[in-house]
């Protein structure tokens, strides 16, 4: 397969009993996409990763646009139902809406922009308006989705510490509360103490639920692991 282009968007721990126990081995993995002489798009990623994307690139003979330097975005305000910012891509400047609630997704859509401009380079018929349009009726369910307002419910698939960090950090912008429940499931690859060291400052209970799939965490695990912070879950 030769790509019209490459995307590498945020790199974490997961997956780790697959793709390796630390952030070089993980991105050597995502690194395969990388072909010589592609186009390679990076999002914004830890040093540790972002070495070895450059390196894999320059091995190649890869041309690589990073998210956060060639490709920049602003904030302009966000309410509870979308966010504006702007971005500073290689080809034009861009203001745009998305229906997402996070910071990290700014930087997903900046990345998105990134890649729709080395389409554009290579001859896609990728108008403005296309980009601008499309990134305003993105869905993305299960993502900071917002399923009642009263009383709030959010629903969200964070399922490794760095997501659940994002997560903590997000809820916390957006809304204002008292109280919180959470209620959480796990497969039983994830690091559910990395994740609930992060969601603990949060929630005041936490009920624990399990799916039917086969590798399910067991709920007793789930039960542990926030006892540990004292944090009453059921």
């Amino acid at each position: 397969i030769n790509p019209e282009v490459g995307i590498i968007t945020s790199i974490s721990f997961d997956h780790t009993e697959v793709l390796g126990n630390s952030l070089a081995e993980i991105t050597a993995e995502k690194a395969g996409i990388i072909k010589p002489g592609s186009i390679v798009v990076t999002s914004p990623q830890p040093d540790e990763a972002a070495q070895v994307i450059e390196e894999s690139c320059l091995s190649a003979g890869a041309q690589l646009v990073r998210v956060g330097s060639d490709v920049t975005w602003r904030s302009l305000g966000s309410d509870l139902s979308q966010q504006r910012f702007c971005v500073a891509g290689r080809l034009d400047n861009y203001e745009l809406s998305i229906p997402l609630l996070g910071q990290h997704q700014l930087a997903n859509a900046a990345t998105a922009v990134a890649a729709l401009e080395v389409l554009a380079e290579k001859g896609f018929n990728i108008s403005r308006d296309s980009i601008t349009n499309g990134l305003a009726q993105v869905s993305w369910p299960g993502r900071l989705q917002i399923l009642s307002r009263q009383p709030f419910i959010v629903v969200d698939g964070a399922h490794n510490p760095d997501a659940a960090r994002r997560l903590r950090e997000s809820v916390e912008q957006y809304f204002d509360f008292d109280r919180a429940i959470l209620v959480i499931g796990a497969s039983d690859d994830k690091d559910i103490a990395g994740i609930a060291t992060q969601l603990v400052p949060l929630f005041n209970k936490v009920i624990v639920t399990r799916s039917h799939h086969p590798r399910v965490m067991a709920p007793a695990t789930i039960i542990a692991e926030f006892a540990k912070h004292s944090v009453e879950a059921q």
